[in-house]
């Protein structure tokens, strides 16, 4: 995901905004965006390279790539569990994007991989790092 990737982004995006005020978008980029790769450039003064889902937010615009997060039993989330990024890359994980597992050689494909690779979250959201309560909206 790149910058240039600024239009497709917000045309595939939701017309609903990802926030409803300031606190809950800053709370939630704080947990989630301070310690991804994408948003690496503009952390250090560089935000025209910066992630483009944070710019399509900005437009009162939601990202599809922005899952919800895990509700409680009263139906409340967290700030900062409120969405779930597929796009998160840790910047310390390694390579930013999945690498797929190569065919041990001499094996035979019974199906081509292409049609089936798409976009894949490398952990799925764990509801419990994302406690209701303090700061939880219903």
């Amino acid at each position: 995901m790149t910058p240039e990737d600024y239009d497709v982004l917000f045309e595939q995006s939701l017309d609903e905004a990802a926030f409803s005020n300031s606190d809950e978008g800053l709370g939630w980029t704080e947990a989630n965006c301070a310690t991804c790769v994408h948003d690496r450039p503009a952390r250090q003064g560089d935000p025209a390279r910066g992630c483009p889902l944070i710019l399509v937010s900005l437009m009162d615009r939601r990202p599809v790539q922005w899952i919800d997060g895990p509700l409680d039993e009263h139906g409340a989330y967290s700030l900062a569990g409120q969405y779930h990024c597929v796009e998160y890359r840790h910047e310390d994980d390694g390579p930013t994007d999945p690498e797929p597992i190569p065919d041990p050689p001499g094996q035979l494909e019974l199906f081509p991989r292409e049609p089936y690779t798409g976009v894949r979250m490398w952990l799925r959201p764990n509801p419990a790092a994302f406690p209701a309560g303090k700061g939880a909206v219903s």
